[in-house]
């Protein structure tokens, strides 16, 4: 029997096949080659199938040998050096290599030291990290080749220190300039923007460069984006406070107040909102209490300074509960070229009420229940 691949699936063809079965009921040792293995054991069958019959079976491929390299990189740093898969051999090593990270992220963000000596520090951080498994036989004692894992693993954890300093050091501006009676805020500086791709871009090509002198060919920056790595993505993505998620998979549920991570900001460009009020703010909603503060909102562009305050619609399922920046602000006259790029970038912002998202989702999971038939009210 022979085969062909068609739109991503095995097509057989040719003479029947014989295809063997294990029942397996558990496992048993196996030696080769002087080392023992461990084997499922049970019943065997053999099956002889026809092209149609294999044809008919539900069949999936293993690409991962033609998977990308980094791709690759990240199944042996899931399997190995994060979380679950992080063996108490090594996680000593991991916690003190990140908190030197987040140290010297702090230092660079606080204007201690350049991205030069941010890169080099990397690099003697990373390297120190590859000896120390070589040291310790980690993964494992008979096995070598982990080098490039190792070095992709040490430039996530330093990226990260990066992108949470940058927010870090945003959300302590941001916090500052709260009021008393807060009930909530968000605060934006491009500064920190362009802080954090000037020091990615230091740490990425002194990766680069390592990999390059290691012999690691293939080496590359992983895709942060395709794989829902927020925290490691961009500053824009690391603020907004969205969590690290399974592409495809169950999100929480968060506050959406950047909408495109790939916009870049225009330099000089800050923005700051503020719900305000006291507890005894609140007007009546279905006999429920609800907290009515009447808001605030400005944005800075270089020596430019225009703000506003304004409600959100008292009723909880108005297209008014969610307002973009560029609807609350603009800067005039908007016909000029700088000031229009501006204004444009501010659409990327929005703000609502702190229950809009949550009785959002509520609302999404009673109407996908009662469109499978379920009574929500039994």
């Amino acid at each position: 029997m022979n085969m062909r691949i068609e739109n991503g699936r095995p097509i057989f063809y040719g003479g029947p096949v014989n295809v063997k079965h294990t029942n397996v009921t558990g496992t048993e040792d196996v030696e080769i080659g002087g080392k023992t293995f461990r084997q499922a054991a049970g019943e065997k069958t053999q099956f002889t199938l026809s092209a149609d019959q294999m044809n008919a079976i539900d069949w999936t491929i293993d690409d991962s040998a033609n998977q990308p390299r980094w791709k690759q990189l990240e199944n042996i740093k899931d399997m190995f050096y994060y979380g679950a898969g992080c063996s108490s051999k090594i996680s000593e090593d991991i916690r003190s290599m990140k908190q030197s990270m987040a140290n010297i992220a702090d230092s660079f963000f606080d204007g201690e030291i350049a991205e030069s000596e941010l890169a080099d520090k990397f690099q003697s951080l990373a390297e120190k990290f590859i000896g120390t498994c070589k040291e310790k036989q980690y993964p494992f004692t008979s096995l070598s080749g982990f080098d490039e894992a190792e070095l992709s693993f040490a430039y996530d954890c330093f990226r990260g220190a990066i992108l949470k300093s940058a927010a870090e050091h945003n959300n302590a501006e941001g916090k500052a300039l709260c009021s008393k009676y807060n009930r909530g805020w968000h605060y934006y500086n491009a500064d920190y923007y362009y802080k954090s791709e000037r020091a990615i871009g230091a740490i990425s090509g002194k990766a680069k460069d390592m990999a390059s002198e290691k012999g690691f060919d293939q080496f590359e920056i992983p895709d942060y984006k395709a794989i829902g790595k927020n925290s490691l993505y961009n500053f824009n993505s690391a603020v907004s406070g969205e969590s690290d998620y399974i592409p495809g998979g169950l999100r929480a549920i968060e506050e959406k107040w950047i909408m495109d991570f790939d916009m870049v900001p225009p330099e000089g460009f800050k923005w700051f909102y503020e719900a305000e009020g006291r507890n005894e703010d609140v007007v009546m909603v279905e006999g429920d209490e609800v907290p009515s503060p009447r808001s605030t909102v400005w944005a800075m562009y270089e020596d430019m300074l225009i703000s506003s305050s304004f409600d959100f619609s008292v009723g909880r399922d108005q297209p008014s509960d969610i307002k973009d920046l560029a609807e609350l602000l603009q800067f005039r006259p908007a016909g000029r070229k700088e000031l229009a790029a501006v204004n444009k970038f501010m659409k990327n912002f929005q703000v609502a009420p702190r229950w809009y998202y949550r009785e959002q989702a509520q609302r999404e999971t009673k109407e996908r229940i009662q469109r499978a038939g379920w009574n929500v009210n039994a």
